[in-house]
């Protein structure tokens, strides 16, 4: 009995962190895109 729970937990889990990293993904993509522009429209310049 004990064991069944574990593995729900498990799935849960797992499930949970694969929705984190898509939406890590998602952030990710946005912050990369935000910093693009940045660069294009010359506001990072004195970084690069």
């Amino acid at each position: 009995m004990h064991g069944d729970g574990a593995r729900v937990e498990l799935r849960v889990t797992e499930s949970l962190f694969g929705d984190f990293l898509k939406a890590l993904d998602v952030v990710q993509e946005e912050l990369n895109q935000r910093w693009n522009d940045q660069a294009r429209s010359g506001h990072c310049a004195a970084l690069a």
